[in-house]
């Protein structure tokens, strides 16, 4: 039988000497780069759950777009299947405070950079889309 699991997370961005750049995080295990994103909890909405998380993983608070999402499915292991939800967002503060027993690494990185940094092709596939969707231009 297939276990569903589902996580949401944020494409966060900001606007820096007139280069946009984005939060990459990058895990303690495993150690590869990626957004941060975690699983819904009970009552919670999609939105409520990518705002808490990036907010536990990286101590930044954001602007939630909404509209702006895109949907990843994945088999973290056998028979369990993943949903992962990323929305764009505008980071508020830029100073970070990493969890530490989760996050090895959180840092801004140039639009330009983004992809040669990403772990997984899926998160890379995701992120052209989701910045096309928000009218980032890399």
């Amino acid at each position: 039988m297939m276990t569903k699991e589902k996580s949401c997370g944020a494409v966060i961005f900001r606007k820096h000497q007139d280069r946009f750049q984005f939060v990459l995080i990058q895990q303690r295990h495993g150690l590869h780069f990626g957004f941060p994103k975690g699983h819904v909890e009970k009552d919670e909405s999609e939105k409520m759950t990518a705002k808490r998380e990036v907010k536990e993983e990286t101590g930044l608070d954001v602007e939630i777009f909404d509209h702006v999402k895109e949907k990843i499915r994945y088999s973290p292991r056998q028979g369990v299947i993943k949903d992962v939800v990323y929305f764009l967002a505008r980071a508020l503060n830029s100073d970070f405070i990493p969890q530490e027993e989760e996050i090895a690494h959180v840092e801004w990185v140039d639009a330009s950079e983004v992809m040669n940094l990403l772990t997984y092709k899926t998160d890379k596939k995701m992120f052209l889309s989701l910045s096309k969707k928000g009218k980032i231009h890399l």
